[in-house]
């Protein structure tokens, strides 16, 4: 009679545990299909947590001009979360004692780089990690935007684009505070592949992609797997054969290096982000480093290779990108046991982050 009863609160709790994975999905599908066009730029969504399960949803177009729907699959430039990946090299190197976090510049960059970066003989690691170094950025150099219009499609070197930072006057001095600055992760780039004599994409895929299994991760240029990624849009005019959205691919931008060039989806990335807050697979000592943070200006925070979002739910940690044509957000919130991931190619990270937050009271309730 016991073991009936048993089996019977188990089943219950199964029914139960089922009827509220179904609600949830069909909130959230009502959910994106309110938000979002089905003629427009694609949304993906990933939301996993204890209560409702994993829940994929996907809505809009792969392709504006074909009408090619998106799919849970569809591959997008994740642009800044690259950054996440590259902190995650970083710290094995520490772990292996070939760098220290609070070494300076000078003693692992040759004087022909270092003689040209302002403040380089008191820069850390450590402040390249969490955007306090003060360095400029190359990407906004005019001359580095004249150089990419020229030649949309050139395959650039980590330290071509670099030079492009050269003689360029510091944001702040070292520590100061931060000031995100995309240089800094070229240098990052520049040192893993030397110190782990090899190239970034290699070692990305040996150490942290085969790790985890993120066969749909890679590095663009260096790795162009067939797969490809969906185009990105964004909004002109609405007298476009598109209804006003123009795709982005033919814009260059020094794709493939080490601050902005991962190709991924949404499942991939919703298996990095809580292994990202653990940093579970570096070592014993990566978590602690990394939860370090700064105070940003749009009231985030960022710490080495990671950011920390305040949300009713308790702290978000993971990465948010926003580049022309595409955004996304990885998060995870550890007192829900809960990872989020939006990616887009033409919905902006605003309105991504008010998504956000209506995805989190569907899947942990009201705040």
């Amino acid at each position: 009679m016991k073991k009936q009863w048993l089996f019977f609160l188990l089943a219950l709790a199964l029914l139960v545990g089922c009827q509220a994975q179904r609600q949830a999905y069909a909130e959230l599908q009502q959910l994106m299909q309110t938000r979002f066009a089905a003629d427009g730029p694609g949304v993906v969504l990933v939301i996993k947590t204890p209560r409702i399960g994993e829940q994929i949803l996907a809505v809009g177009r792969a392709n504006v001009e074909t009408g090619q729907a998106i799919r849970s699959t569809s591959h997008f430039r994740i642009g800044d979360m690259t950054k996440a990946f590259v902190s995650t090299l970083v710290f094995q190197l520490v772990e292996e004692r070939k760098v220290a976090l609070d070494d300076t510049l000078t003693q692992h960059f040759a004087p022909e780089i270092t003689n040209n970066l302002p403040n380089a003989g008191q820069i850390t690691i450590r402040q390249l990690l969490n955007m306090s170094s003060g360095l400029p950025d190359y990407r906004d150099n005019p001359a580095f935007l004249t150089a990419v219009a020229a030649d949309p499609l050139r395959k650039w070197s980590a330290a071509e684009a670099l030079s492009y930072a050269y003689g360029l006057p510091a944001q702040q001095a070292p520590g100061a505070g931060y000031a995100y600055s995309n240089t800094n992760y070229l240098l990052l780039q520049l040192l893993i592949e030397a110190k782990m004599d090899n190239t970034l994409a290699k070692k990305l895929r040996d150490r942290v992609l085969a790790k985890l299994s993120l066969d749909d991760t890679y590095l663009e240029v260096a790795e162009d797997l067939p797969v490809g990624y969906v185009p990105g849009y964004v909004w002109e005019n609405g007298d476009s054969p598109t209804g006003g959205y123009v795709s982005t691919l033919a814009l260059g931008d020094a794709r493939g290096l080490g601050d902005r060039g991962l190709i991924s989806n949404a499942l991939n990335l919703a298996k990095y982000a809580p292994a990202l807050y653990e940093r579970s697979f570096t070592g014993e000592n990566g978590r602690a480093e990394s939860l370090a943070t700064l105070p940003m200006p749009t009231g985030d925070a960022y710490g080495l290779g990671i950011m920390r979002r305040e949300s009713a739910w308790g702290p978000m940690w993971g990465y948010d990108n926003e580049q022309p044509g595409y955004a996304g957000q990885m998060w995870y919130l550890p007192d829900h046991e809960t990872t989020l991931v939006l990616l887009s190619n033409g919905i902006s990270k605003a309105e991504l982050d008010h998504f956000a937050n209506d995805v989190l009271r569907v899947a942990l309730g009201q705040d």
